[in-house]
This record gives C-alpha cells, sequence and structure tokens, in this order.
C-alpha cells in the first residue's frame, strides 16, 4: 500500500474511533495492555459498544502488538452482538482478507458470513444480504479448506439457500394462483435449485408438478411426481398425486 495511502487511511481510523469513543468509550489516558483488558472487561460485562470502541482503539494505539489480530476480531464480534451486523461484517473482512495467514483468519470469514445472516430480513424484503451470507461462507470453504470451521459454514449456507428457497417458492405460489403457470415453473425451479428444506420440498414438488402439467410439460412433470412419490411416500403431497393418478393436475 503506497505510504501516503496507508496514512490517510491511519488517519481517518483514528478520527473514527476519536468520534465513537465520546460516550461510553475508553478511558485516554489507559496504556495498550490496560486497554486491551479494559476492552475485554466490557465485553465481557455484555457493554458491547463500548468493548468494540476500545479494541479499535487498541489498534491504533499498538498497531504492532501480537494482540492485533485478537483485538480486530474481537472488535468485529462485539460490533455484531450490538446489532451493528454490517460493521462487524466489513470489520471481520478486513481480518479474513488482510491477513490470511492469521490464526484468526477463518474465524473472520466465519465471522463475516454470520453477520451477514444475521443482518438478513424477512423473506418478503430483499435477499441481498442473505446472498452476501452465502458468498462469505462459501470463500470460507474455498480459501481455507482445512479448517475445523466448514461444517459450520456448510449448515450456514444450507439455512441460507433455504431461506432463498422459500423466498422463490412464494414468488412460485403467486404467479401459480392468478394461472401465470410458466412463470410459477420458472420460481418453483430457482426453488428447488437453491435447496429447500426437507419440511418445504413435498409441498414445493407438488406445486411444480401440477404446474408442468398445466402448461403440457408431462415429461417433466412424471420425473417430479416420481421424485415425490420415491423421496417422501408419506407424506400428504405424495398421497395426493397417488390418489389422483398421472393424469391429475
Amino acid at each position: 500500500m503506497p505510504r501516503r495511502t496507508h496514512a490517510a487511511g491511519l488517519a481517518l481510523a483514528v478520527a473514527a474511533v476519536a468520534a465513537a469513543c465520546g460516550g461510553g468509550g475508553p478511558p485516554g489516558g489507559l496504556q495498550p495492555p490496560d486497554l486491551f483488558a479494559w476492552s475485554q472487561e466490557k465485553f465481557d460485562a455484555e457493554e458491547y459498544r463500548a468493548a468494540s470502541q476500545g479494541y479499535l482503539a487498541f489498534l491504533i494505539r499498538d498497531p504492532l502488538s501480537p494482540l492485533v489480530d485478537s483485538a480486530q476480531y474481537m472488535a468485529a464480534e462485539a460490533q455484531l452482538r450490538a446489532g451493528r451486523e454490517l460493521e462487524a461484517a466489513q470489520e471481520f473482512n478486513r481480518l479474513a482478507t488482510g491477513r490470511p495467514n492469521s490464526p484468526w483468519a477463518d474465524d473472520a470469514q466465519l465471522g463475516s458470513c454470520r453477520a451477514y445472516f444475521s443482518a438478513s430480513p424477512k423473506i418478503s424484503l430483499s435477499q441481498e444480504f442473505t446472498r452476501r451470507a452465502i458468498e462469505e461462507c462459501t470463500r470460507l470453504v474455498q480459501f481455507f479448506p482445512t479448517s475445523e470451521l466448514r461444517l459450520e459454514a456448510d449448515r450456514l449456507i444450507a439455512e441460507a439457500r433455504a431461506k432463498l428457497a422459500v423466498k422463490a417458492y412464494e414468488v412460485g405460489k403467486y404467479y401459480f394462483d392468478r394461472r401465470f403457470y410458466e412463470s410459477a415453473n420458472v420460481y418453483f425451479e430457482k426453488a428447488l435449485s437453491e435447496g429447500p428444506s426437507p419440511e418445504l420440498l413435498p409441498e414445493l414438488l407438488e406445486r411444480l408438478y401440477r404446474s408442468y402439467r398445466r402448461v403440457g410439460f408431462d415429461t417433466e412433470a412424471r420425473t417430479i411426481r416420481g421424485r415425490l412419490l420415491e423421496e417422501f411416500p408419506e407424506s400428504d403431497e405424495a398421497r395426493r398425486l397417488a390418489r389422483d393418478g398421472e393424469g391429475g393436475a
């Protein structure tokens, strides 16, 4: 990084922390070791805003300390617990991408995923942050393949994708109920590709089967019907299709 760019960035960071510490932040006269301890005390007391301010101030006051990575991680974790998900995601990301060889790098990468998923709103709203969560967890799997955090990343990816599947399914139902079956097919197929939860899948397969039938996609409909009967033979949806026979729509 060019020296002037680095200096400018550091100056901005100092100003940001100074502004943030205007109320409830760390005392100005603390030496770095005491400042780190103060921040940890605030974190343990669940005073997360003050803790994040303290850790960020520590980063500025002692940037060469062996504790800088843990301080940056804890600052991000405190921001996340304080409900500042997007600030937390950015701080986690700085650590994960800026110091990829740090022992904290994979934790930070997972933290970025956790933060975006925490910011993910209800399904009626835009799912940009849900997709960002998937991207960040996928980065952990790709760039930290030996990390023991991979299982948690995979779990969050599946949960986020299931949420996207619900969103697509609800849009598909909207079109299906209004007899716009071709549009319904597009969204039902999208929901299926996202990886829906086992609870949603039988209902989705039945809807997709009936929508295919309405537009004459008989081959596709038979495939979906067969999958539903094979994978969920005891479900209400499978019983309805078995009762209706292949001609039922």
